[in-house]
């Protein structure tokens, strides 16, 4: 992640599983990532997603309220830059395939473990970093002229 500063980089959690939303943000926040937020419910990601957009958002597939691709839907419809990894616990190919149509931009299998969590996360920030840049210095501007 050369042109990237990874502290730069807002990612939000959403799960509805305690102990993987925990997991997530430790292994994430002990690489210097910053994570922004966490939603433990469809609803409450949604809530988020309407006070800010943040860079990256770890979504999990099967939630009770609202799935995590119809979440998917809605952020790539409001900031098709932003990069999705889908948490999911099943490796069902409909599902993937669903999710890669709507925009998916990696997955992240449960159970995880720190070196396979971070692999799909620089992977995807790699693969992203022209459209994060974009995002961050955007944000940034934003910022400056008092808009946020």
């Amino acid at each position: 992640m050369n042109m990237l500063d990874r502290r730069d980089l807002g990612i939000l959690i959403v799960d509805d599983n305690d102990i993987s939303r925990s997991m997530l943000r430790h292994i994430l926040n002990s690489e210097a990532f910053n994570v922004i937020g966490e939603a433990s419910s469809g609803v409450i990601a949604l809530d988020w997603l309407e006070k800010t957009i943040p860079e990256i958002v770890c979504l999990d597939v099967m939630m009770p309220d609202i799935s995590g691709l119809e979440i998917l839907e809605h952020i790539k419809s409001v900031s098709p830059e932003t990069v999705v990894l889908m948490v999911t616990g099943s490796n069902n190919r409909d599902t993937v395939v669903k999710a890669i149509k709507a925009g998916a931009n990696g997955f992240i299998v449960k159970p995880f473990n720190p070196a396979t969590l971070l692999q799909s996360m620089h992977y995807a920030v790699n693969k992203s970093q022209k459209q994060l840049k974009t995002m961050i210095d955007r944000r940034k501007a934003w910022k400056n002229s008092g808009l946020i």
